[in-house]
């Protein structure tokens, strides 16, 4: 299962950086991968079993064959992916060995039960992930208004007159009697 989800194509031997950028970018974004648990996710849904009744052992297998292709292109992530190739393995030993009395830690289906929780958990995540990408964005698929601004009227006043007609209105109210001015 791992060897299908794994698979590229090389052209060529040679290895230019462009080729070697698109490589990594394929593990990067391998169907959505985004860490250890994701592929853990994904490769136990191929499975179509309960992450209870999985076979840790077959799963771990698959697992380490990812590893193992992965490590040719980036070592950072492939020490990610070990490391939970590491704790499924454990996970199965203490699930096929009888419980010790003075161990204090978890039991192997406490331990297989937190792994379930935690892949319910990512499943729960990237469910409500795709329900938010799902909606309208604003900026993307709809746009705000913009700030609004209010109408103002501005009244301008703008005067025709000449300094003709200036000069006959003053000589009007001169020559009127109300205008007059009182002499003592």
């Amino acid at each position: 299962m791992a060897d299908t989800a794994f698979e590229e194509d090389r052209g060529g031997a040679g290895g230019s950086v462009a080729d070697r950028l698109a490589a990594e970018a394929f593990i990067i974004d391998v169907e959505g991968y985004e860490g250890p648990l994701d592929l853990l996710l994904s490769l136990s849904r191929t499975q179509k079993v309960d992450l209870r009744k999985v076979s840790v052992l077959q799963l771990a297998r698959q697992y380490l064959a990812f590893v193992e292709r992965a490590k040719e292109l980036r070592l950072e992530l492939a020490a990610d992916y070990l490391v939970m190739a590491a704790w499924l393995a454990f996970l199965k030993s203490r699930l096929l060995l009888p419980p010790d009395p003075r161990e204090e830690g978890p039991s192997g289906e406490e331990m297989a039960a937190h792994l379930a929780y935690q892949l319910e958990r990512l499943q729960a995540m990237r469910d409500a992930a795709a329900r938010l990408m799902a909606r309208d964005q604003l900026g993307r698929d709809f746009f705000a208004r913009g700030q609004t601004h209010e109408i103002t009227r501005v009244k301008k006043v703008t005067y025709t007159a000449t300094l003709l007609d200036l000069m006959q209105g003053y000589a009007r109210t001169r020559t009127r009697d109300d205008f007059r001015p009182f002499v003592m």
